[in-house]
């Protein structure tokens, strides 16, 4: 079912509005700086308390191209965060998944986001510190399955057309030539990325450097070689700060900042999310990979078929790598604890080789 924005974002904070979109009676509305987090693309954020603190919270989400460089870098001119919510696919979620979005609204030449607040729920924690449990990361591999099962060989459903992420955006907005474009950015994660590749040609084999480089300057190789397997919806930013999970007598998972959604392979949610979390995770990657594969066997039956498995995987695989060595550099090199300096260069080496595996499908 297709929703329709509100025309200001005070329209859409009104208590009367509330009162229907949360199905619970709201007086007063107060609206303050969020505090409790931050967004990578250099968006902001309010925090909106009701009846005077005692009634339902709420976080609203503020983009627009104007300060957000990743809608710049996948030329999100639509708004893209609005546009799952807007075109319902956020309504057909599977059942396994849940979101905060409540609605959204114009705010000048952006948008206004309105969610529920969700900020305790969510599994983040930094890299080197709390080990995510296996019952989380099982339930949330489990979800990921549910979700690209969902859409599974229905791409066209976050067609790029229509306004959703493509994939050469997707493999090209973290490059270098986003963080020269954006080297006056206040945003600490374009410095991350600028000074992230400058670290990462340092420390990889002059085979994957220049395969690296190759795939950022021009990403159609893979994208092309991907495109042969079969395609799903996919998030396209599974971190661990986007996952959240509701304790209830039947936990789901909630996944918000939906900004890079759009068609892919499924194996590339899963690269994202080792990439990000691999330090915390309770078991490997490769252990992660193959719980994964079993839950989308699982969920697809004969539909699933090791042809089409193993490339797959095997380009998401490189594919992150082209997402994310700056990442991978950063943490190398700079974090401030040496386990995971060490543990990273190690990951890296590992990152590396799969890089080389897949660069046999292309």
């Amino acid at each position: 079912m297709r929703h329709e924005p509100f025309a200001s974002l005070d329209a859409m904070l009104a208590p009367e509005t509330l009162t229907r979109l949360c199905g619970e009676q709201i007086a007063s509305v107060a609206r303050g700086p969020f505090a409790q987090g931050h967004s990578a693309s250099g968006s902001s954020f309010l925090a909106v308390e009701t009846n005077d603190g005692q009634g339902p919270r709420f976080v609203v989400k503020l983009t627009s191209p104007a300060n957000d460089w990743i809608m710049r870098g996948t030329a999100d001119d639509r708004g893209r965060e609005m546009l799952v919510w807007a075109s319902g696919l956020l309504d057909e979620l599977p059942p396994e998944i849940a979101h905060p979005v409540l609605a959204c609204a114009r705010d000048g030449e952006g948008w206004a986001i309105l969610m529920r607040d969700v900020s305790d729920d969510l599994i983040a924690v930094p890299t080197g510190q709390a080990i995510i449990c296996e019952a989380d990361h099982l339930l949330f591999l489990d979800a990921l399955a549910a979700l690209h099962v969902t859409f599974w060989e229905r791409p066209e459903r976050a067609e790029p057309g229509l306004g959703f992420c493509s994939q050469p955006h997707r493999y090209t907005v973290f490059s270098p030539a986003t963080g020269e474009r954006e080297v006056d950015h206040p945003n600490e994660v374009v410095r991350w990325v600028r000074d992230g590749w400058d670290l990462f040609w340092t420390l990889v084999d002059a085979e994957i450097a220049a395969l690296v480089r190759q795939l950022l300057a021009d990403p159609t190789p893979l994208c092309a070689a991907m495109a042969r397997y079969p395609q799903t919806v996919v998030h396209g930013d599974p971190r661990t700060a986007n996952v959240g999970i509701l304790r209830c007598a039947d936990p789901r998972v909630v996944l918000i900042d939906w900004q890079l959604t759009g068609p892919s392979t499924p194996g590339s949610d899963v690269a994202w999310y080792l990439w990000d979390a691999a330090y915390r995770l309770p078991m490997s990657s490769d252990a992660t990979i193959a719980v994964y594969r079993d839950r989308l066997a699982q969920r697809l039956g004969r539909r699933f078929d090791e042809a089409w498995w193993e490339p797959q995987m095997a380009l998401s695989l490189l594919g992150q790598l082209v997402r994310g060595g700056w990442g991978n550099a950063c943490d190398a090199i700079l974090h401030e604890r040496a386990e995971v300096r060490e543990w990273t260069l190690k990951d890296l080496a590992w990152w590396c080789e799969q890089a080389k595996t897949g660069a046999h499908w292309l």
